[in-house]
Formats: C-alpha cells, sequence, structure tokens
C-alpha cells in the first residue's frame, strides 16, 4: 500500500469503524514517535459510534498532564483489521502509531529522498 510523503510528513489511507456500522476512510500521519495504536480528533471520532472504554491521562513532553478519551473501534490498513483501542484528542490531526502497525503485521518504510511511503505486510526473520 503505498502512502504520501507531503511537506516531510508520511501519511496513509486507513479505514475506522465503530458500532454504527459506517466505515469510514481518513488519511493518517504515520508517527514513529507514537507509540500507540491510534489518535482521533473528536470531529472524526464521535460520529464514528466508538465504544467509550474509559479516560486516560498522559504526561507530555513539557511536563505537563493530559487527559483524553480511550475508546474501542475497529481500524483497517492495507486490507487488514482490528480491534483496538483509540484515543480521542481535541487536536485535529489523525495518528497511526507504531503498536498499530506491529499489532497488524505491517512494515513501514520512508524513503525521504524520493518521497515514498509505502505499508506492506511483515516477514518474519529467523534467527
Amino acid at each position: 500500500m503505498l502512502g504520501t510523503f507531503n511537506n516531510d510528513q508520511p501519511k496513509i489511507e486507513i479505514e475506522i469503524k465503530g458500532v454504527n456500522g459506517s466505515p469510514k476512510k481518513v488519511i493518517a500521519l504515520v508517527d514513529s514517535g507514537f507509540n500507540g495504536y491510534l489518535t482521533l480528533p473528536y470531529v472524526e471520532a464521535f460520529p464514528l459510534g466508538l465504544v467509550l472504554k474509559g479516560i486516560q491521562s498522559n504526561t507530555l513532553a513539557d511536563g505537563s498532564q493530559a487527559s483524553h478519551f480511550v475508546c474501542i473501534g475497529d481500524v483497517c490498513v492495507d486490507g487488514k483489521c482490528i480491534t483496538t483501542t483509540i484515543d480521542i484528542q481535541p487536536a485535529n490531526i489523525i495518528l497511526l502509531g507504531t503498536k498499530l502497525l506491529k499489532e497488524l503485521g505491517k512494515t513501514f518504510i520512508l524513503d525521504c529522498v524520493n518521497g515514498k511511503v509505502e505499508i506492506i505486510n511483515s516477514k518474519k526473520i529467523s534467527p
């Protein structure tokens, strides 16, 4: 699956589905520094009918604390889907984290020089 690399930001199209059964395709920024699954802004999350799991507090880079909703939903990347937790934040950005790619068995390839972003199925490497 090919993505885009615009303004030095790697992005791919994913699909998200909540309990209302209507999947939505969105463009997510692949964030190699985000070791979670997926972050959605309120405006994208609420219409999907995601199931609320709870509220979580995190320490931000500047040391301050922030709380956000944690929901459950289905996320599909390159035809492979999982049910997972989704962080809901007020910021207007969709972030795809490394834990989601790992759970889906995907490899993220970023070629900054040629502006290429690709998500492929991982192959287990034998020791």
